[in-house]
Formats: C-alpha cells, sequence, structure tokens
C-alpha cells in the first residue's frame, strides 16, 4: 500500500508522513536563508486523509516576505506523492506584550492586483455578482441550516451559487450537503470546491476530518479564511453565501474589512 497509502487510509505511519513532508520542506528557504523545515515559524503539521495542513507564524512587519515563502512550501507539499492537498496558513502575530504596528495589507481576495500593489479596503470577488454573509449573535439558532436553504433556493431559481462555510472550528456545511474529503486542486494555485445540488461548497471540514480539533489561534483563523476566499476558483457566480461563525470576532470583522458585501443575512430565535 505505501507509506502514504497507509497513511491516508488511517494507518499508523502518522510521523514518518510528517518527516516527509518536512523533507519536502528542507529545499524552502525562509526570507533570512535557513531551511523552512527547521524554522520555528513552522507549526505542527498535520496530516488526514490527502490534505496536508500546517501555518506559519511570523512577525507583522515581515509578512509581505513570508509570501512567497507560503506559496512555494505549498507548491512543495503537493509535489509530494500521495499528497491531494496542502493548506499552507500565514499568520500574522506580535511579540507578547509589544505596541501593534501598521502591517501590509493581507493576500488580496479579488483579482491579483500588479505586482507589489495590496487592495486598500473592501474588495469585490472576480467573477462573483454578490457576496452575501448569514450571521448571528449566538451558536445553535438554525444559521447553517438557513444558508444551505438559501443556497439551494437561490439554485433552484437558476442562479450559480457558492457556499463558503467560514466557521471554522466548528464546520456543518460538509454533513449538510453530504462532501467530504479534499478540494481537486488546478489552474496552478487555485482549488477546484466540490458541487453538490448544483451548489459549489468549500468549507475546513474538507481539509481536515471531522473529529480533528483545529487548535487555531485569531490570526490563523483570519488566514485560513482569506485563502478559503482568494484562493478557490469560485467564479462565475451569481451569488456566493458565506456561513458565519457566531458572535462578532476576528473573522466577522476581517471579512467586513476585506471583502465588498453585497449585503448580510442575521438569523436570530
Amino acid at each position: 500500500m505505501g507509506l502514504f497509502g497507509k497513511l491516508f487510509g488511517g494507518g499508523e505511519a502518522q510521523g514518518e508522513a510528517v518527516a516527509v513532508i518536512r523533507a519536502a520542506l528542507e529545499t524552502i528557504m525562509t526570507p533570512q536563508g535557513a531551511p523552512l523545515a527547521a524554522s520555528r515559524a513552522l507549526s505542527e503539521i498535520l496530516v488526514q486523509d490527502g490534505a496536508v495542513t500546517f501555518s506559519l507564524t511570523v512577525p507583522p512587519a515581515e509578512a509581505d516576505l513570508w509570501f512567497p515563502v507560503r506559496d512555494a512550501a505549498e507548491k512543495a507539499v503537493r509535489s509530494v506523492r500521495g499528497v491531494k492537498s496542502a493548506t499552507v496558513v500565514l499568520a500574522a502575530e506580535h511579540a507578547a506584550g509589544s505596541a501593534p504596528k501598521a502591517r501590509p495589507q493581507s493576500a488580496p481576495l479579488a483579482a491579483t492586483p500588479a505586482a507589489g500593489a495590496r487592495p486598500a479596503g473592501p474588495q469585490a470577488l472576480a467573477g462573483v455578482a454578490a457576496v452575501v454573509a448569514v450571521a448571528s449573535g449566538k451558536g445553535g439558532v438554525g444559521k447553517s441550516t438557513t444558508a444551505a436553504n438559501l443556497a439551494v433556493a437561490a439554485a433552484q431559481m437558476g442562479l450559480k451559487v457558492g457556499l463558503l462555510d467560514a466557521d471554522i472550528y466548528g464546520p456543518s456545511v460538509p454533513r449538510l450537503f453530504g462532501v467530504s474529503g479534499p478540494p481537486e486542486i488546478v489552474k496552478g494555485k487555485k482549488t477546484v470546491p466540490p458541487e453538490a445540488h448544483g451548489i459549489k461548497v468549500m468549507s475546513m471540514g474538507l481539509l481536515v476530518k471531522e473529529e480533528t480539533p483545529v487548535a487555531w489561534r485569531g490570526p490563523m483563523v483570519v488566514s485560513a479564511l482569506s485563502q478559503m476566499i482568494g484562493e478557490i476558483e469560485w467564479a462565475p457566480l451569481d451569488l456566493l453565501l458565506i456561513d458565519m461563525p457566531p458572535g462578532t470576532g476576528d473573522i466577522q470583522l476581517s471579512l467586513a474589512q476585506r471583502v465588498a458585501l453585497t449585503g448580510a443575512v442575521i438569523v436570530s430565535t
């Protein structure tokens, strides 16, 4: 069956597989010229069913220098035999007790701008006519069910619809739509989301197993959301619905600052 065959089938080769991934990262250099595999910026590497996920935590002032490193790391991991998808989250984090400084804009969420340029303010998503967030002030109010029903109803009206599950910690859209497994990666870095009931669906639940805890902090969660929006082949869409996590935390604020929302649906009881 081979190393990755055993691993992705739930075998006992987790440690060996992580070592293979680390070996693939040996050729990737940090902006300081050190091997990424030995860098303190590299988090624990998670491997589940062919999907590889890890993060790079860097000082905010160096974030722009690390974007090429992140892209190179994803490319290197995807070249490993047996890997179906690779998600590398770039997290900019201040040292404890330090005062925040002005930091560079995050990776663009819409069409790629000219080299060196970073868009300011909320950006429209290329090829997406309308973006609507489905949110609530608390959990357990049926928000995900509402988002799923809205998506299906819009699709039945003849619209081209996408649904992004932005609840990193408790993704439920894959179960609602009966989809599983990592999405297909084509067109360079772009990821093609699976379709169910005529709807393009993307969720962190497609990248990690349902029972696997995601112990990520604010900057990592925001970066993961940015990549799920900006590096997914959503277009062409008439409507992209975003199933938000409960509350008014980092994801909600970052989404409002980075994506030009057409509107929002607030679910309450």
